[in-house]
Parts: C-alpha cells; sequence; structure tokens
C-alpha cells in the first residue's frame, strides 16, 4: 500500500464529487452536496481497522430490497478487504439475499449480519461489543425522521416492517466510533447533518428527513455511485486499483436481479437502479476510472491493466 499527501489528490475528489452528484437534481437535492466530505471519509477509511457496513432499503407492498444499496455495500467491502481491512456487513432480511448474491458475483467472502425487527436493542448492543468497529458505514439505509417514524422518498410510513438500524449509529456515537453515511434523497440514515437544507428544497423533506447526524455525509445522484466514489478515492490514496470496471457492476445488478432486487422508483424487478439504466450506471463506472487514472498518470502510481 502506498500512503500519499491527501493534498496533492484534491483536484481528482473534487471531480469524483461531481462525477457522483448527478442526477440530484431530480431528488431536489443538488443544492446538498457537501464538497470536502467525500476526501474525509476517504482519510478516515484509509486508516480504519474494522468497519461495519449498514445498507438494505425496503420498498413499500413487495417485501423486497431495493437495488441501490447492496451494489454500493459490496463494492466499498471488497475495496477494504483488498486494503487488509476488515469488513461486516449488516442488512436485513429483506435485502439478505441481494447482499449474498452480490457478494458472490464479486468473488469476495465477507461476513453478514441480519437485523431483525423487534430485536434491535439486543443485537445492536452486542454487534457493537464482539465487533468492535472502528467505522460504520450507512449506505442507502433508512433513518428515523424527528417523528421516530421511518419513510420512503414518497412518504410511505415504513415504521412497522424496517428494523431499527439507527441504534448501530446512536450507540457508535456515544462510543465515539466514527459515522460515514451516503444517501441521495434525505431519508437515508445520516441526512440529519443537512435536516434544514432537506426540509428547504426536498417535497415532504421536513416529513422524511432522517434525524441522525453522520460524522461524515455523501450525497449523490444513486446511493451506489457515492459508494464507487468513496472506492475510487481510496484507490488514488493507495494507488491500487480498487474499482471495478462496468462489466462487474453488470454482473453484480443481474445476480440481485435474479433474487427479487427492486428499484427503487419503479417498484419494478428491472435491470435497473432508482429509475436509471444499466447503461447509466455503467457509464458512471467508467467516468470514475477514468479519474482514477488520471491520478495514477500523474502521480506515476500504477495504471490500469486491461
Amino acid at each position: 500500500m502506498r500512503k500519499g499527501n491527501i493534498n496533492m489528490y484534491q483536484e481528482y475528489f473534487y471531480e469524483i464529487e461531481n462525477i457522483i452528484k448527478k442526477n440530484l437534481e431530480k431528488r431536489h437535492m443538488e443544492k446538498i452536496t457537501l464538497f470536502g466530505e467525500l476526501e474525509k471519509s476517504a482519510r478516515e477509511l484509509f486508516s480504519s481497522d474494522r468497519v461495519l457496513i449498514i445498507t438494505g432499503f425496503l420498498i413499500k407492498g413487495t417485501k423486497k430490497g431495493e437495488t441501490d444499496g447492496p451494489i454500493g455495500a459490496v463494492s466499498l467491502a471488497a475495496a477494504l478487504k483488498e486494503l487488509r481491512k476488515d469488513v461486516l456487513i449488516v442488512t436485513d432480511i429483506y435485502s439478505e439475499p441481494l447482499i449474498y448474491a452480490a457478494c458472490k458475483a464479486r468473488g469476495i467472502d465477507v461476513g453478514v449480519e441480519i437485523i431483525s425487527y423487534g430485536e434491535e436493542e439486543l443485537f445492536c448492543n452486542d454487534l457493537l461489543k464482539w465487533y468492535n468497529p472502528s467505522h460504520i458505514v450507512g449506505i442507502e439505509r433508512p433513518g428515523k425522521s424527528k417523528n421516530g417514524k421511518y419513510y420512503s422518498m414518497r412518504g410511505e410510513d415504513l415504521t412497522d416492517e424496517i428494523p431499527n438500524g439507527d441504534i448501530i449509529f446512536e450507540n457508535a456515537k456515544k462510543n465515539n466510533i466514527t459515522t460515514i453515511c451516503i444517501g441521495d434523497g434525505g431519508n437515508e440514515i445520516g441526512m440529519g447533518k443537512v435536516y434544514d437544507l432537506v426540509k428547504q428544497y426536498v417535497p415532504k423533506g421536513e416529513l422524511i428527513c432522517a434525524a441522525f447526524q453522520a460524522d461524515y455525509l455523501i450525497t449523490a445522484g444513486v446511493s451506489n455511485w457515492g459508494a464507487h466514489g468513496l472506492v475510487s478515492a481510496l484507490a488514488i490514496l493507495s494507488g491500487e486499483n480498487l474499482l471495478y470496471d462496468e462489466d462487474m457492476e453488470k454482473n453484480i445488478l443481474q445476480s440481485i436481479i435474479k433474487v427479487g432486487g427492486i428499484d427503487g422508483c419503479s417498484k419494478k424487478n428491472t435491470l435497473t437502479v432508482d429509475g436509471l439504466s444499466l447503461k447509466e450506471n455503467t457509464d458512471i463506472i467508467n467516468e470514475l476510472r477514468k479519474i482514477i487514472q488520471l491520478a495514477f498518470e500523474k502521480n506515476k502510481k500504477f495504471a490500469f491493466v486491461e
């Protein structure tokens, strides 16, 4: 692993942030990009030891998890494992098959824990004790609003179905464990950091905005893209090729569709993420890989071997 001067990479981090913020205007989130948070998050994970990643967003009326979240979680988990970090993924029964399918497609062996409805307090307390993470990352995971309920972007009440994952983050804050969150709509865990902006710009923002405030918050047009952006930043810092190519993105998306993954916007079992086509998603991968390549070439690090 090659450690680098973070300041020399700022131009690349900025380009990554511009890439992953595409599509934010469709969520009325374009004014809620916190430039610099990607760099801070990457720096944190670069020096991490044990990382807990929680993801999975139930789509109302389907009993299935959505395609946004699991892909990003597995992308980040694989990158962290390549950097020799210890990684654990936490999800719920709705997204469990998606996570296992994505891990198989990516070819990684990572621990997966399932948080069950009604048993959250004991589960979360025990999890933090035995795993003892240095960092916790939330990727497209619903967060409780200020009224204590979980909501979809449409304002649908999901409280009676979604296990309370906020407990993990609340306990993390009490124990000085760093939290990093990625979201695209305002209702994801961690978005309390920009509550006033979500309330102002996002439809039903005051109702749906998650209350918990992450230490570091990455907003992206699609949460998977935010995770890929974080992987890209880690690749630049480490000098290692950590971001997979468009073929792998396609394989992973196909694998989670086969086990029932649902598009969060259309509520259909299609080869899309948040209403965006496979090509629109692989285009982001290709753009990010170009930025990594430019950084490698300029700083005389390893270039991709195609």
